[in-house]
């Protein structure tokens, strides 16, 4: 495994083209989206990088922040695929990807004493080029984020040979997470973990050990690890099943299609099954007991991936209603003490998780990847007021850090020293606003069916404009959105093939007709919770849309 870098910082503003924004007349929202950009391009982490002889682009180093933060990077780069492929092509025989690589030329050994401390199967050192490759013993998620990443470049760039190149590697990455004794439960059959805070790295290991003992305690994970199901690795499988019978049908393999499919809805029912607590995903369903120093309740503690686990689909309506519900109870019950309720863990863990003491880090800082996921979630849901609250939270951390989003925020709102990349959050607020405000979702690949849910009612603003395209040439959607007197007039253009328009009521509003170029169109109607939306289809880009609310 050999391995060559060369490193070029990227120029920042003028790599900044300009596929998805929204008109300033968005107000709040379209200077959002500016500054959320960016802050995306002011990071130096953002990077070409040559590997094994091919250049690369790549956003952060470790492959799973970097697969978060195509969510906002998919709709200004073009070139998605080539920093995954590396991952992909230096995948394990057993089927694991590594987290990341590092250069250590000239530098001290640093993470290389890992090497003395780990099982072999979770590093490997190229010597000659000097490179160090490590996964995180405890992490179960690189596998089917890798499904994750494929399909986003998929998405915005078409390019079918690629879903060809890579789908057995996908397939392998997947089957690896469901045989390795380490992260299959034969019991339940999910995947499993140690004790770690929802789905970080890490555990909390006994005050009494310290120097090597320390460490292997709090990231290794062998099969004397105590373990459990936690549930966001698992709606993670049920998206990356559902991903990959899409992928098969894409490239016409109907048998494949359909085996994931099916995959997808047992890995559903078990999940729901399971780790359904009556009000929220539990943080974690013990297999073996609790270490006794975690002093935490894993079943009615809610986790960060709670909000994941809304956007990828895994919960009924009704569920991702109940825990919408649960985080805006927890906003309520800490709004004194907090300016947002986005924690990797609630309650916190006394008096401390590993190294972090209660408000540190992922336990109790405020983390705007979670709010990112929230925002989209109830924007999606039902909760759209509460969506945009969390859009207004976001603009008052932004005036405390110079319009910055650090990766992890104090209860007041300032920067935590220790965070995780700003860009993961960030590019989760960039998904909120494009896919939960303006509604444009990509219902297949290249926008050629797309969703349109404008919400901005909501948020107040009568009238504007939005383009959202990828950042490969000539796919954009557009429209333009004016409300007056409970009539919504919206004007379509760019490239794509078919619709469905969604349009939500106003309030008080009981009844919906609609044209599309002057001829009436059947309309149903849709009550997602608390919400109800207009919803009809169309084909064509380039259309001027009416809708009479009663």
């Amino acid at each position: 495994m050999k391995t060559r870098i060369t490193i070029v910082l990227l120029f920042l503003f003028i790599r900044i083209s300009a596929q998805t924004e929204f008109s300033a007349e968005a107000g709040l929202y379209a200077s959002l989206l500016n500054d959320l950009k960016k802050n995306l391009y002011a990071s130096n982490r953002v990077q070409k990088v040559t590997l094994d002889g091919k250049e690369r682009l790549m956003f952060v180093t470790w492959v799973r922040d970097h697969i978060h933060t195509t969510k906002a990077y998919k709709y200004w780069e073009k070139d998605l695929a080539s920093y995954i492929a590396f991952f992909m092509e230096h995948q394990t025989d057993k089927g694991m990807y590594f987290d990341y690589w590092e250069s250590y030329k000239d530098k001290n050994v640093g993470q290389m004493f890992f090497t003395n401390c780990f099982d072999r199967q979770f590093y490997f050192v190229d010597v000659n080029q000097q490179n160090f490759f490590f996964r995180m013993p405890m992490e179960a998620d690189l596998e089917y984020l890798l499904v994750e990443g494929v399909y986003t470049n998929w998405q915005a760039t078409g390019d079918a040979e690629y879903v060809k190149k890579w789908l057995p590697t996908l397939v392998k990455g997947m089957k690896y997470l469901m045989n390795d004794p380490l992260r299959w439960s034969g019991k339940n059959l999910l995947v499993k973990r140690p004790y770690t805070i929802d789905t970080w790295d890490f555990t909390s290991q006994h005050d009494s050990l310290t120097g090597v003992d320390r460490l292997l305690g709090h990231i290794d994970n062998t099969d004397k690890t105590p373990k459990g199901i936690m549930h966001g690795d698992n709606s993670g499988m049920f998206m990356a099943s559902k991903i990959l019978s899409e992928l098969y049908s894409a490239i016409g393999e109907a048998n494949a299609a359909k085996e994931w499919d099916i995959q997808g809805d047992l890995f559903r029912h078990r999940l729901n099954t399971l780790c359904w607590n009556g009000k929220h995903y539990a943080h974690f369903i013990p297999e073996e007991p609790v270490p006794s120093h975690i002093q935490t309740d894993p079943i009615q503690s809610i986790g960060l991936s709670n909000t994941y686990s809304i956007n990828r689909g895994a919960p009924t309506r009704e569920m991702a209603a109940s825990i919408i519900k649960t985080y805006q109870e927890i906003g309520e019950k800490t709004k004194s003490e907090s300016l947002a309720p986005w924690y990797g863990i609630y309650p916190f863990i006394p008096p401390h998780f590993g190294n972090y003491k209660v408000g540190e880090y992922m336990n109790g800082a405020i983390l705007p990847l979670v709010g990112g996921e929230l925002a989209k979630a109830a924007l999606q849901n039902g909760f759209e007021r509460f969506g945009i609250e969390q859009f207004r939270l976001l603009e008052e951390i932004m005036k405390k850090n110079n319009r910055k989003v650090p990766g992890c925020v104090n209860a007041d709102g300032t920067a935590q020293e220790e965070a995780i990349p700003d860009e993961w959050g960030q590019a989760a607020f960039v998904s909120a606003l494009v896919e939960g405000l303006a509604g444009v979702v990509d219902k297949s690949n290249l926008f050629k069916e797309v969703e349109i849910s404008p919400r901005w009612y909501f948020a107040g603003v009568e009238k504007t404009k939005v383009d959202v395209g990828y950042g490969s040439d000539g796919n954009q959607v557009s429209y333009e959105y004016a409300f007056r007197n409970n009539r919504v007039e919206i004007k379509t253009s760019g490239k794509f093939e078919r619709f469905t328009m969604r349009v939500p009521f106003p309030d008080k509003a009981k009844s919906a007709s609609a044209t599309i170029n002057g001829k009436n169109v059947k309309v149903s109607v849709d009550q997602v919770n608390q919400s109800k939306y207009a919803v009809f289809s169309g084909n064509g880009n380039s259309n001027t849309i009416l809708v009479n609310f009663n």
